[in-house]
């Protein structure tokens, strides 16, 4: 029990990093908005309905990257259960994305929001999949 938990809670800090360092490393392309634009939120969801599709391509890349390692990762420590333990990595990373797309920063496009959200479950489970296969 403890070790499935702790298997799910470093499947998620895993892809968590992977996600935010892509995020990171795309602000040095696109520019993040400025402390007011944030401070505001009618401001901050016009500037994210404005970014490019350029713009969203490498977040969209960092979230499928973290889910397959949060897959594998979490497939690799489990020890019981390891279907329902990649489901339910799965199922909070796609948690996690509603709340942010919809909380922190609504305005991003629907195209990006509804591709995202119907990513995380199958990227995690290809994740599963690389490693029940070695």
């Amino acid at each position: 029990m403890i070790k499935n938990s702790f298997s799910i809670l470093l499947g998620l800090v895993s892809a968590m990093a992977i996600m935010m360092a892509v995020e990171f490393l795309n602000s040095f392309f696109v520019k993040p908005p400025s402390d007011e634009i944030i401070a505001n939120p009618e401001l901050l969801k016009e500037f994210m309905t404005n970014l490019p599709t350029s713009a969203y391509l490498p977040v969209y890349f960092g979230y499928v990257l973290g889910a397959f390692v949060a897959g594998i990762v979490t497939m690799k420590l489990s020890k019981s259960n390891q279907t329902l333990m990649i489901v339910l990595v799965g199922s909070l990373l796609t948690l996690a994305g509603a709340f942010n797309f919809f909380v922190f920063l609504p305005g991003q496009p629907l195209w990006f929001v509804i591709l995202s959200l119907l990513s995380f479950l199958p990227f995690v489970w290809l994740g599963k999949k690389m490693v029940s296969k070695s």
